[in-house]
């Protein structure tokens, strides 16, 4: 009976040794499968404005405090708008670290851009804890104009109204996937990555 037990524990040693092995082989190739796709920004849609187009203008809009809000056009600075939903518990996911890039980012402008009631909009900012360093605009027309059919969507303007970037934006990663493209000069890292694929491939 002791020989037995010792044989099973001895075998149960070596099949949890095994297992052990395959996870630790397994975690090592999804690794290696990270690092070849590397970031994946926002997933563009192929509706509305065409990036490198400028986008339509706005004026005298009027955000949560009352203040006059413009979205587009010849700017000081580039602009990034966020197309929301009062319903949408992704884009209320957002906010935190929506305010966190407000109060890091100077040299950019940020525009919640919301369709709704004004009785959904009102709730929807009662417990967002939206300051004054976010615009919150109800721009239905905007929406359209862009063609967002989706939210939370993200579109880059840079300081002459031009898109340089547009995409879904599910969370942080893929809403600051739109400042680098925008300052890696391509439309998307998607595209990035395609391009540097290009190079590796020519070469």
């Amino acid at each position: 009976m002791t020989i037995f037990l010792l044989t099973m524990t001895a075998l149960l040693t070596v099949a949890v040794g095994a297992l052990l092995m395959m996870i630790l082989g397994l975690a090592r190739e999804l690794g290696r499968v990270q690092v070849r796709l590397g970031p994946l920004g926002a997933r563009m849609m192929d509706t509305g404005p065409v990036v490198g187009q400028i986008g339509p203008t706005f004026h005298r809009l009027s955000d949560q405090l009352g203040r006059e809000v413009s979205v587009g056009g010849h700017r000081t600075r580039p602009q990034l708008l966020l197309f929301t939903a009062p319903s949408c518990s992704t884009c209320k996911s957002l906010l935190p670290g929506m305010r966190a890039m407000a109060k890091g980012e100077r040299d950019i402008d940020i525009v919640l851009i919301s369709d709704g009631t004004a009785q959904e909009h009102a709730e929807f900012l009662a417990g967002s804890g939206i300051g004054p360093e976010l615009s919150y605009v109800d721009g239905r027309d905007v929406g359209i104009s862009y063609q967002v059919g989706t939210t939370p969507y993200g579109v880059m303007l840079d300081k002459d109204g031009h898109i340089k970037a547009k995409g879904l934006c599910n969370h942080m990663a893929q809403v600051e996937s739109l400042l680098t493209a925008m300052e890696s000069g391509t439309p998307s890292l998607q595209h990035l990555h395609a391009r540097a694929a290009a190079k590796r491939g020519a070469a």
